[in-house]
């Protein structure tokens, strides 16, 4: 699946309907989407950063470490990549959603929910390709502060952007009635 085929909404699978889910359960769904928020805010501080440096009111090593979330140096530290946190912590956040949510999910929806379950896991897959294109980007920002490798960056970024959100989107309306109904703890 490539970036663009993982934005189309058309290709993606409706999840099945749950006509009697009560408000509590709708509720307990939408928790995913609390989750989610947390990496929205850091996407736009990286993006943030990243107009600061094409304005030049940033360094632009400052965007390697940016990557890695709020906690710039520590984590590049703790980490030893570019990546550091914030792909850390999404990595984390897709292997909790498949080894324990998605078969939860599956065992409980049966095959109704089984063609959303494997489209989220595609889109996983293209997500984390993503990351590892902004790793390297970042990377090579360091050690080229050009406009070219900023333009190299910002670009892998933004692709990486509009695939997180667009999936977000997408699996927060996928699963918030399935989650619910069907009682799966988040």
């Amino acid at each position: 699946m490539t970036p663009e085929e993982l934005e189309d909404e058309g290709a993606r699978p409706a999840p099945p309907s749950y006509p009697a889910i009560t408000r509590a359960e709708r509720a307990h769904g939408r928790r995913l989407a609390a989750i989610h928020d947390m990496y929205r805010a850091e996407l736009d501080g990286v993006q943030r950063l990243l107009v600061q440096v094409r304005a030049a009111q940033a360094d632009p090593s400052l965007v390697a470490p940016a990557v890695a979330g709020m906690a710039l140096a520590r984590n590049m530290a703790q980490f030893g990549t570019a990546c550091g946190r914030d792909c850390a912590l999404l990595q984390n956040h897709h292997d909790i959603e498949e080894q324990w949510m998605f078969p939860a999910l599956a065992e409980r929806g049966g095959s109704t929910l089984a063609p959303v379950i494997r489209r989220l896991k595609a889109e996983h897959e293209v997500i984390h390709r993503l990351i590892g294109a902004l790793h390297e980007a970042a990377q090579a920002l360091v050690a080229d502060r050009g406009p070219a490798a900023l333009d190299l960056c910002a670009e892998r970024f933004a692709a990486l952007d509009r695939a997180i959100r667009s999936h977000f989107g997408y699996e927060e309306r996928a699963l918030e009635e399935p989650l619910g109904a069907l009682r799966v703890p988040i």
